[in-house]
């Protein structure tokens, strides 16, 4: 067990790799004073839970910070390399908000991050967003206006809720920071493909800057 005081996930090595020139190449390393390691999830909602199981086990961090990169939807206001910091997580499927499928009852449908962490992200420059997390990438047109409406998401993400859902399981405070590489709807795949590195730049970014601003975790 390694025991750090941050663990930065991220759903695969692209999305971590803007953290080497700071963590090395074995992504484990110092900022700030603090011990922190970056560990990739998996791609997807159930790979990324499991993941981040398997990691909070191995490294025991104080803290949790998810990065990577989301598409907005229409109408929020946000632009292509924005950086949101997660103010909500809520879990998403089109056929249960059409009314064509039920979660059961007892199931959680929302997490909510640590409002230490978020605060001092969102003052280090990110914007506070609500994400939804749905099973795959949204690319219809409206099936995106009906997750935006009825949940009243400003950003989707594949595996924030996983994510969160791990960190809650096991008391570890969590936190999302992502880069917005696309519009939700028919072109996000093509806007994702262009911008994803820069997203996901952006969001690392960010989070090295809260670190390097205040050195929270003291």
């Amino acid at each position: 067990m390694l025991r750090r005081d941050l663990l930065i996930l991220g759903a695969f090595g692209p999305e971590l790799a803007p953290l080497r020139p700071a963590l090395g190449e074995g992504l484990d390393g110092q900022i700030a004073g603090l011990t922190v390691a970056a560990r990739s999830t998996g791609i997807g909602l159930p790979a990324a839970a499991v993941g981040a199981t398997l990691h909070l086990g191995d490294v025991a961090p104080r803290a949790v910070i998810m990065v990577g990169t989301c598409g907005a939807y229409a109408g929020t206001g946000l632009a292509i390399g924005d950086v949101v910091v997660a103010r909500r997580v809520l879990l998403a499927e089109p056929s249960a908000l059409a009314a064509q499928a039920e979660f059961p009852g007892p199931m959680v449908l929302v997490a909510e991050p640590d409002g230490g962490l978020t605060a001092g992200l969102v003052a280090a420059g990110g914007r506070p967003a609500d994400v939804a997390t749905t099973l795959a990438i949204t690319v219809d047109g409206a099936i995106a206006r009906l997750i935006a409406g009825s949940l009243g998401a400003q950003v989707e993400h594949l595996e924030a809720y996983g994510v969160a859902a791990a960190s809650a399981a096991r008391g570890v405070p969590f936190a999302a920071v992502l880069g917005v590489a696309n519009f939700v709807g028919p072109a996000a795949r093509s806007e994702w493909r262009a911008h994803h590195h820069d997203a996901a730049g952006g969001a690392v970014a960010l989070v090295l800057r809260w670190l390097e601003r205040d050195g929270p975790l003291t």
